[in-house]
């Protein structure tokens, strides 16, 4: 009773987490169950033919039993070349062996590797290893993304985490797109309803760093989205991204947890304008470009949050050597009233609630993270580790 009573239940209620490699050991297992009877004929006519023969010869050493079986072994797979038994009661043996061979050659030989055969042409066990591999290594990852729904958007999307390396599980609920997701070298993927708890617990939503949904439908994006965040409230360490059809649906997904909602006619309309007020240079347009959805991999931007746990407020930039130390380089700061310093010299100070835009590849920037968050007073830290 206690052991009951002590059981913390977890805040998105006791759902077990659906194990796709235990599925897919389940199938491998009925394989080798129907090779049961197969087998236990070979077992029964090998020891039946090993007791016979030591009956007949009255033998019954731990030598004349290893002789047998090999006899027996060699009789009813009829590649016989000695006679495993003296020259006593040789008619008797002789009789015995060939009568076994007419026995076991049917029995052993038709039967057992007619079903063998079939149930390994018949079962795809290529197929289920495949899966079974992919699944045992789907509950490795740590860190990864979980995409939701297999179209044009989240095709761009995987391209560019392939590029970069990011690890993701996709999730479609449709199985007429298993073959488009092979030939598009998905690395993992389970065919399932996303807006399950079972089914994100799975792809192991609580190792993972955040989401994905780009359903065509709102009301499956708000499911994952409402399922994603009951598992993962913490939306500091864990972000989900959606689509929307309008603004308005886009505006409720951010109420019931999503951390940005783009809504593709109006992005697309956004680019449209940016080209009709900017004339695209083939150059410029193209890098800015490139840099602002990832597809390049020698370059990349990113936002750091100065708040006053950090050491660095009231020191210039010239002062903190960040450049010189990570190869990251400061090319803008938004105050805290909104306001931005382009280009920033090195006296530039370094000012609470600051967000640095910093550009560089992306080793040097993974550095300049790492750089702020050293300087970050350790009184903070006890604090925050305090409240937690």
């Amino acid at each position: 009773m206690r052991n009951k009573n002590n059981r913390k239940e977890k805040h998105y209620g006791n759902v077990k987490p659906k194990n796709y490699r235990a599925i897919y050991e389940e199938k491998f297992y009925n394989i080798l169950f129907q090779l049961r009877y197969p087998l236990m004929t070979v077992i029964f006519f090998t020891t039946f033919g090993i007791i016979m023969l030591m009956i007949i010869n009255n033998k019954s050493d731990g030598k004349s039993v290893l002789n047998y079986f090999f006899h027996t072994v060699i009789t009813f797979s009829t590649v016989g070349y000695t006679e495993g038994y003296g020259t006593e009661n040789i008619n008797l043996n002789r009789f015995f062996s060939a009568l076994f061979i007419m026995v076991t050659i049917p029995l052993v030989y038709i039967y057992g590797l007619v079903t063998t055969v079939n149930v390994f042409l018949n079962s795809n066990i290529g197929e289920i290893f495949r899966y079974w591999r992919m699944y045992r290594a789907m509950e490795e990852l740590k860190g990864h993304y979980i995409i939701c729904r297999f179209n044009g958007i989240t095709i761009e999307l995987m391209k560019n985490l392939k590029k970069r390396g990011i690890k993701f599980v996709l999730v479609e609920p449709d199985p007429s797109l298993e073959e488009e997701i092979k030939s598009f070298g998905v690395e993992f993927y389970v065919i399932d309803e996303p807006h399950k708890r079972s089914v994100l617990l799975g792809v192991g939503i609580e190792r993972a760093k955040g989401l994905v949904s780009a359903f065509e439908d709102n009301t499956q994006d708000l499911s994952v989205i409402v399922t994603a965040r009951l598992i993962r409230p913490d939306k500091d360490k864990f972000s989900i991204f959606a689509t929307a059809t309008t603004e308005g649906a886009a505006e409720k997904m951010k109420l019931l947890g999503a951390t940005e909602v783009i809504v593709p006619d109006v992005a697309i309309g956004r680019r449209m304008s940016s080209f009709v007020l900017h004339p695209p240079s083939p150059t410029l347009s193209g890098f800015l470009e490139k840099i602002a959805y990832g597809e390049r991999t020698d370059i990349d931007i990113i936002e750091v949050k100065v708040d006053d746990s950090s050491n660095l407020i009231g020191k210039k930039l010239k002062e903190i050597k960040m450049r010189q130390e990570t190869g990251a380089t400061v090319v803008a700061i938004v105050r805290a009233d909104g306001k931005m310093k382009i280009a920033p010299s090195g006296d530039t100070e370094i000012k609470s609630g600051d967000s640095l835009i910093i550009l560089g590849h992306p080793k040097a920037l993974r550095r300049a993270e790492d750089f702020f968050e050293a300087h970050i007073i350790e009184n903070f830290k006890r604090e925050g580790e305090a409240v937690s």
